[in-house]
């Protein structure tokens, strides 16, 4: 028997051969292993199909490369939490043609609050479709293999911004603002994927804008939110860690863009 070969007892009790990686084989496993880089930003994906595992490509594509998919069976599961997703694919393939166009236009014109869609659709389909549906965001499925990524970070760039109450997710974790991901869980700010160092009163100022949503906070109410009440100190200690907060932020007060000061009064997120 081969030097890396060794006996090992398996379950059955019988003595089976196991091969002992080479060094070789064990430090491509590592290089491997220390290439993977999780996602520090993502975006949100939300995918109705009444039988996702047909496209279980797209979520595997889109997963892979740090969109978060949410599956719902049921058209208006999806569509009711629309305001959470920076994109909605609809999955039309297993619609028959004629009998079941007027569902799918019904489908298609449901308010989702400024989230854009996609439809993914047969090839078949296409000579079905009146202009309406030709006029939206449409996939033949299936597609090429990572043509899915393609066009969800098409249209998701080309939107534009979104609402304030679609960019801002305060009360999850992470939080998303603009190019900010927050991770209150470990009390972690990233910009653009890379971590921002804050100091803890640095960070609870930001927490505190965004879970206002836009909502200006007065100096004063921040000293208390803060510092809490027995905190003796005036209130120009609000503006200083304020200023420090933007300059680890990158923000720029004259032209802001995650705090605005509202003069004589507080601050508030910028639009």
């Amino acid at each position: 028997m081969p030097a890396e070969e060794v006996i090992k007892e398996g379950i059955s009790g019988k003595a089976v051969p196991f091969r002992r990686p080479s060094g070789v084989e064990v430090a491509e496993q590592e290089e491997q292993t220390a290439e993977r880089i999780a996602c520090p930003v993502t975006q949100r994906v939300i995918l109705i199909s009444p039988f996702p595992s047909d496209v279980h490509e797209l979520v595997r594509d889109l997963s892979e490369n740090c969109f978060d998919v949410l599956v719902f069976h049921h058209w208006e599961q999806g569509i009711r939490n629309a305001l959470a997703a920076d994109l909605l694919i609809f999955d039309l393939t297993s619609y028959r043609e004629d009998e079941e166009m007027a569902a799918i236009r019904a489908l298609v014109g449901q308010e989702t609050g400024g989230t854009p869609s996609l439809l993914l659709v047969r090839e078949s389909m296409l000579g079905q479709l009146d202009q309406g549906l030709m006029n939206q965001e449409l996939l033949v499925w299936p597609t090429r293999p990572m043509e899915i990524v393609y066009h969800t970070q098409r249209i998701i760039r080309s939107s534009g911004p979104r609402p304030l109450s679609s960019r801002l997710l305060a009360g999850t974790s992470p939080a998303i603002f603009k190019d900010l991901w927050i991770d209150r869980k470990k009390m972690a700010v990233y910009r653009s994927g890379a971590k921002i160092e804050l100091t803890k009163t640095e960070y609870e100022l930001l927490i505190k804008l965004l879970e206002q949503e836009g909502t200006v906070l007065s100096r004063e109410e921040l000293l208390s939110e803060v510092w809490g009440t027995s905190f003796l100190g005036g209130s120009n200690v609000v503006d200083v860690h304020i200023k420090s907060l933007r300059k680890k932020l990158g923000d720029n007060a004259a032209n802001p863009t995650y705090i605005t000061t509202v003069r004589g009064v507080g601050y508030r997120l910028a639009d």
